[in-house]
């Protein structure tokens, strides 16, 4: 934990550096503070069916969805999802010349004993492994 997942509307991905919004989310996770890096996860789904606001199909969307462990104060949460969208915006900039974009970021908490994992990123990354 987190897991960053990144949605977005197929229309968009030709304006936009999918790669570049990844990377800035996990900057965002990253900078916070909040998380060990080896639990750090970041990934895009992209939407071909929907329907956006009028239906104009030059609408586009992009949501980041943030699932994180219980724990973390609201303060920390809301500047978790603060600066995690203030980082995808700068980027979309050009984008939104060309077209609407709705633009969302939503951080969730999930319960500790809701959550199930193995994972063996931490002691690799303990043995100098990149970060």
């Amino acid at each position: 934990m987190p897991h960053f997942v990144i949605e977005y509307s197929a229309n968009l991905e030709p304006d936009i550096g999918l790669r570049a919004i990844v990377d800035a989310v996990h900057k965002s996770a990253v900078d916070s503070g909040l998380f060990k890096i080896g639990g750090i996860r970041v990934r895009t789904l992209r939407h071909e069916i929907y329907k956006i606001a009028d239906g104009n199909p030059e609408h586009a969307f992009l949501h980041v969805r943030a699932n994180i462990l219980e724990g973390r104060s609201v303060e920390d949460r809301e500047r978790l999802g603060q600066t995690t969208l203030a980082a995808v915006d700068a980027l979309l900039a050009a984008a939104r010349e060309r077209r609407g974009i709705a633009l969302s970021v939503e951080v969730s908490e999930i319960g500790h004993n809701m959550s199930f994992k193995k994972n063996s990123l931490h002691a690799q990354l303990g043995k100098g492994g990149a970060a």
